[in-house]
């Protein structure tokens, strides 16, 4: 039997009038996106909210991407941070392929062979319709060497080391889906936001006690998330391949001296602390959403003059809420974008899974150093941990796609939709980028 639901685009927090630039921009039709997870399942990408979702899908799984990042340079600070980034987004596909998707998904008598050919054929054409900058932009580059052949879809994300040793800035941001109505790549805005953000962090300090005179007279400054977003921002209002858009933002940046962290969160993307033996469940923090009513996120947005109406709400970086704790040993950082907050719940599902990843890695872990099957155990005092963290960001993507998948399963978007009197059972399709980071104190 063929499940059927239907998709809620994000909203835009702004009133538009777009006619005066279409002819700048591509028109984007309904488009079928594809997204990886077990089961695979395909997407209508809607004009409206009265386009269906097929849960069953003609499509080769994409995977999860997930990368352990090193720092480059070693510090010998109080606080080391292990990180890792995970994400899964769905290619985009053209009209035709959109119909002769919905068409397989559609028939139950197409045989498996050609299932296959077919879901082949869509993985190639998804590859060559990738969202985004341009491959040989700067922008693209960057995103490709971040990704590494994967797709985040309308997501985007840094994980970067900071101008000091030992110092690391952390987030993620959630391109609009609902630009695509206008015509409007909603990626473009989330990678450009999430490049000039990582240049930014790139070059500053998390805590001003370490900017000592040479770093004073090369330009070095200390820096935070807000500063961060404000000036990735303004770098977004100037960057002529985003012509319009808008995300959701969270950035992090963590101290390795005091073990500071310092947050900066606009919109539904947010992070959550784990700390064990705090509060229920172990959560220390989980981020509240800022929204101006139902799935209509706080946002940065561009919006060219020609398009801005009378009433309508721009959002800066200084709406951001922030917030700052000094962190301990062992603590937990997962920042997410909405495709994960919206499925998993942060302060009951999301402690719950850590520890249950934990568990089973450490014991899968010990075994194979039993058996001389973990080199790296000899040489690396954090190779365990190391492995935990990219072991649960993979697991964690996994996860919130069996979530979004699911029709039985009560979603924390499913009780969010309720209180606005709508009736949206189980998961809720999208793109989930996340970045875990376990806090080692020396």
């Amino acid at each position: 039997m063929l499940m059927v639901k239907t998709i809620l685009p994000r909203r835009l927090a702004v009133s538009l009038d777009t006619a005066p630039l279409q002819r700048r921009l591509h028109a984007v039709t309904a488009q079928n996106i594809f997204c990886a997870s077990r089961p695979a399942y395909s997407v209508t990408k809607p004009t409206s909210a009265s386009r269906s979702l097929h849960r069953k899908a003609n499509t080769v799984p994409l995977g999860t991407r997930t990368f352990v990042t090193s720092i480059k340079r070693s510090s010998q600070q109080p606080f080391q941070f292990l990180t890792a980034y995970a994400f899964q987004g769905k290619p985009r596909l053209t009209e035709d392929q959109q119909q002769d998707a919905d068409a397989s998904s559609a028939s139950s008598d197409a045989s498996s062979e050609a299932s296959t050919s077919s879901s082949e054929t869509v993985a190639e054409d998804a590859k060559r319709n990738k969202i985004g900058f341009p491959d040989d932009s700067e922008i693209g580059r960057w995103r490709d060497v971040l990704l590494r052949g994967g797709e985040a879809g309308e997501d985007s994300l840094m994980c970067t080391s900071m101008g000091v040793a030992g110092d690391v800035a952390i987030g993620v941001a959630d391109g609009v889906g609902g630009w695509t109505e206008s015509g409007v790549d909603p990626s473009l805005f989330s990678q450009a936001l999430m490049f000039y953000a990582s240049k930014s962090a790139s070059r500053a300090a998390a805590n001003p006690d370490r900017i000592d005179v040479s770093d004073a007279e090369s330009g070095m400054q200390a820096i935070t998330p807000n500063m961060v977003l404000a000036e990735a921002f303004e770098q977004v209002l100037k960057e002529p391949l985003v012509v319009a858009g808008s995300a959701t933002a969270c950035v992090l940046t963590m101290d390795s001296t005091k073990g500071t962290l310092r947050s900066a969160n606009l919109g539904d993307s947010g992070f959550v602390i784990l700390r064990q033996g705090t509060g229920k469940q172990g959560v220390l923090y989980a981020s509240p959403p800022q929204q101006l009513g139902f799935n209509t996120p706080l946002q940065l947005a561009k919006l060219p003059k020609e398009w801005v109406q009378e009433g309508s709400i721009s959002n800066t970086p200084k709406d951001a809420a922030s917030w700052e704790c000094n962190l301990r040993h062992g603590d937990l950082i997962i920042v997410g974008t909405d495709g994960l907050f919206d499925n998993v719940d942060a302060k009951i599902e999301i402690p719950q899974f850590a520890k249950f990843i934990k568990e089973k890695h450490h014991a899968s872990y010990t075994a194979r150093v039993a058996e001389g099957k973990q080199p790296g155990s000899l040489q690396d005092s954090l190779d365990e941990d190391r492995e935990f963290v990219q072991v649960l960001a993979t697991n964690l993507v996994e996860y919130a796609k069996i979530c979004q998948n699911s029709t039985t399963k009560q979603s924390p978007f499913e009780r969010e939709a309720a209180r606005y009197g709508i009736h949206y059972p189980g998961g809720k399709i999208d793109d989930v980028a996340l970045v875990c980071c376990l806090v080692i104190e020396r």
